[in-house]
């Protein structure tokens, strides 16, 4: 069961829909209709697949098995504050990704970005932005599985 890649769809599809919600702005003539292109990453970013992959990775397979271990090692950096407002309900603590780069490791961090032909600041700045919504999701009860 691939729980990790439905909640990585669901959080996209959140941010995503956030992006594009209308902002409020004078009416502009419409503009003429161009062919669809293919939704692509910004250059040097993950692609919604190699994201999936190196959280696939990093929270240990598609039933995310380490995420215990995961949130241990951010406890361990200092993060406690940061971590629990991730697993418990309300809103989640920001990190930066020199956090990242401290808990997953650069070594960890420039080995996905080589294996996938990313920048590595870019996907330590998207792992920045999502394992916080993942760890969120993966604990929908406000408790790690297993904790009490």
């Amino acid at each position: 069961m691939d729980i990790l890649g439905e909640i990585l769809k669901q959080v996209l599809e959140g941010a995503a829909a956030q992006q594009s919600q209308p902002q409020a702005r004078p009416q502009q003539p419409p503009r003429p209709q161009q062919s669809p292109r293919p939704q692509q990453p910004p250059s040097g970013m993950p692609s919604p697949n190699d994201l999936n992959d190196i959280l696939t990775q990093i929270f240990g397979g598609g039933s995310a098995q380490k995420l215990p271990e995961v949130v241990r090692q951010f406890e361990e950096k200092g993060m406690r504050e940061q971590v629990d407002s991730w697993v418990r309900t309300g809103p989640n603590k920001s990190i930066d990704p020199r956090q990242i780069d401290d808990v997953i490791g650069r070594r960890e961090i420039d080995g996905y970005a080589q294996s996938k032909g990313i920048g590595r600041d870019q996907l330590a700045e998207v792992l920045a932005k999502y394992i916080p919504m993942i760890i969120d999701e993966l604990t929908p009860s406000g408790q790690l599985p297993g904790r009490r």
